[in-house]
């Protein structure tokens, strides 16, 4: 029900405001969580939880949108993307009914992208500071990697991307202090020529 009517019928103000924070997906999967949990239920664990994300805003400023049920509709549809060209869709519907979408707005698109690349090549963790976002792979994939072939590349991308190894497991280091732009956007570009170079 809560999915098919939004927030808004449901739940208080501060239910739905906490749902605008964390997004519609994230949301459920924590009640159906905790619903199993007071049933007594095993939880078990999904991928898609684990799945390590960006810390980034994704909160819908009210200035923008301030009904709560189309809030929710908006998460819903950001949560779709998984492409460049769904990016692209969704941000010229919400454009088209809203107006333009706010760089916080663009940023938290980017990031659901970040994560659905991440997933495609099962990225094994991102640890994120102030300075510097650490992409670590895991084996398998590391082993499909050549570094060399791929470091003039990413180099195109930015020269604030560095290489290291953690035993067998690459990692790739973003330092973040003096981009250009916002961070997401380098690594969307990172994990996207990844997947064309190796066919994932």
């Amino acid at each position: 029900d809560l999915s098919i009517r939004g927030a808004g019928d449901i739940l208080g103000s501060e239910q739905a405001g906490f749902i605008d924070s964390v997004g519609i997906e994230l949301f459920l999967n924590m009640l159906n969580e905790e619903i199993n949990r007071l049933n007594g239920k095993e939880i078990i664990e999904s991928k898609e939880k684990e799945m390590p994300l960006l810390d980034v805003e994704t909160a819908i400023d009210d200035k923008y949108i301030n009904d709560v049920d189309i809030k929710i509709e908006i998460h819903k549809k950001i949560n779709e993307i998984d492409s460049f060209e769904s990016l692209e869709k969704i941000k010229f519907e919400i454009e088209d009914r809203f107006g333009k979408v706010s760089e916080n707005i663009l940023i938290y698109m980017y990031e659901e992208l970040f994560e659905k690349f991440a997933r495609k090549i099962n990225l094994e963790k991102v640890e994120q500071n102030k300075n510097f976002v650490k992409l670590i792979f895991d084996e398998e994939f590391t082993q499909k990697i050549k570094v060399d072939d791929i470091f003039v590349d990413v180099s195109k991308i930015s020269r604030m991307f560095r290489f290291s190894m953690l035993g067998k497991k690459l990692v790739i280091i973003l330092d973040t202090v003096y981009l250009d732009k916002h961070f997401v956007y380098y690594l969307v570009d990172l994990m996207d020529l990844i997947i064309k170079k190796y066919n994932v």
